[in-house]
């Protein structure tokens, strides 16, 4: 895991403003941001190892979606880091110390929950790493060999501030993919948390549906099935 000297060495380096730029890019480009995060959202809600992180005698309740999606702060965050609503004049991205201190808040606060693991943050931290790119495939969207390689690595570096680690990025893929299989499933509340991202955001609940992984989907359209008895909608 980079220090946060290593962080700050590299948001003074040469490659930051093209890598910043490029991740900006990515997220800026409609609908990404919000299909992106209803991929990070969904996936999550039908995580049980994580959705009971931090409950009270590791029972159901969705600590951190409650908080992501009842107060926005997960938007809040993506905005903040790759400065999609263009703050002009100010420090981009990870450059600004505000949102640094942020991601290593918001990191030291994930970590002292009750049940954390350092496997959870890791993979958790590559659900948001690829939920972009998974999206843009899934839109038939393409992304270059060199656009890739620059996001990339300002989110292992932006990770990196949270205090997660990123590995490369067709690890972190297959990786994620290995524990979503592995794990998904869902509890007591993943109804609930499911039904209302549905009725809030239908149209990126439709968009991020061939982004999911086929397990995610799986739990999804299951629960899922009185809203969507024709199948998951079309874009």
């Amino acid at each position: 895991m980079a220090s946060s000297d290593a962080v700050l060495r590299y948001v003074n380096s040469q490659e930051y403003a093209d890598d910043f730029h490029a991740a900006h890019r990515m997220w800026k480009q409609s609908p990404t941001l919000g299909g992106s995060g209803m991929f990070i959202f969904t996936t999550y809600a039908t995580l049980p190892p994580l959705t009971t992180v931090g409950s009270e005698g590791g029972g159901s309740d969705a600590l951190m979606l409650r908080k992501a999606v009842g107060e926005g702060r997960a938007k809040n965050i993506l905005v903040r880091l790759f400065n999609l609503d263009d703050n002009i004049g100010q420090p981009a991205g990870l450059a600004d110390p505000g949102v640094r201190r942020m991601l290593s808040g918001l990191g030291e606060r994930h970590r002292v929950l009750r049940g954390m693991k350092d496997e959870y943050i890791n993979m958790f931290a590559g659900i948001v790493a690829i939920s972009c790119l998974r999206l843009r495939s899934s839109l038939n969207i393409t992304v270059d060999a060199g656009e890739l390689r620059r996001y990339w690595r300002y989110m292992r570096y932006s990770i990196a501030a949270f205090g997660a680690e990123l590995g490369e990025h067709d690890a972190v893929s297959a990786s994620c993919a290995r524990f979503v299989e592995l794990h998904s499933g869902a509890s007591r509340q993943t109804g609930t948390y499911l039904a209302h991202l549905s009725a809030a955001y239908p149209k990126y609940m439709s968009i991020c549906g061939r982004a999911l992984f086929p397990a995610t989907r799986r739990v999804v359209s299951g629960l899922l099935i009185a809203d969507f008895p024709d199948g998951w909608p079309k874009r």
